[in-house]
């Protein structure tokens, strides 16, 4: 894998991730992750809680929508072998057929979008707020793209799309009877998406056919979901990078 912070990243073309597992390498081609797959992913994701006697029993369950994304988008698939010497791409609903731990793998590769770890320091912008994003992508000849500071500004949320986040984000439904209630945390994923189409202001880093994303307008219609939501999150939920200074000792 390696970094890259001068090319710009590709919105609409195929991505290919190639890993290697006993020796093998492998590679699977992805057509684009449209809306409508992230939509069916956010809504996959399962957060919930109940009491079972004294103890308080959590599920996260993660690795389904990411199975289900990653036979969603899979368009090829390179280096197996299947008895007989069939292609593999000719076998019904052959997407499920490649093992568990490359699909697992690939679903994951295909949402690793995170907060930059980029350690520049902290300037505020006049036009807005301003968030960096990494990203693994796609191969390219050296490697997996790694992609450092994505950049994107934000106009600073109003109160009422701040209560608009929290409402959303601290919804949940419960189920069943007081003893044994199940409650099912929603995400907010799908309105993080929405806010950010509100509140973007420009991009860099990402580009359609070698041109870099222009008007607010442009940015919405193709920037990818996930990025979206990452980026959102940052503004109405940031990760804290605050810590206090040394204390020391009061004295007269």
């Amino acid at each position: 894998m390696h970094s890259n912070s001068e090319a710009l990243l590709e919105l609409n073309q195929n991505r290919t991730i190639v890993f290697e597992d006993r020796g093998k390498t492998y590679t699977l081609v992805c057509r684009r992750v449209t809306p409508r797959d992230w939509e069916r992913y956010f809504s996959g994701i399962v957060v919930t809680s109940q009491q079972q006697g004294r103890e308080r029993i959590n599920v996260v369950d993660v690795n389904t929508p990411r199975l289900a994304l990653a036979e969603a988008v899979l368009v090829d698939a390179q280096g197996y072998r299947v008895a007989g010497d069939v292609p593999l791409t000719s076998m019904p609903n052959w997407q499920s057929r490649l093992p568990l731990s490359h699909r697992l793998q690939l679903g994951e590769t295909l949402a690793d979008v995170r907060p930059s770890q980029s350690e520049s320091e902290f300037v505020i912008h006049p036009e807005g707020e301003e968030i960096l994003l990494d990203a693994t992508w796609s191969h390219s000849g050296s490697g997996m793209q790694q992609y450092r500071g994505l950049r994107h500004v934000l106009k600073t949320p109003t109160e009422a799309q701040h209560r608009r986040y929290s409402d959303e984000a601290s919804r949940s439904r419960v189920v069943g009877g007081s003893r044994s209630a199940k409650t099912f945390y929603r995400g907010a994923q799908l309105l993080l998406a929405k806010l950010y189409d509100e509140l973007v202001i420009c991009v860099e880093g990402y580009c359609i056919d070698s041109r870099p994303l222009g008007t607010p307008d442009e940015i919405v219609r193709e920037m990818d979901m996930l990025h979206k939501v990452m980026a959102a999150q940052e503004i109405f939920q940031p990760q804290s990078t605050v810590s206090l200074a040394e204390a020391s000792e009061a004295t007269e």
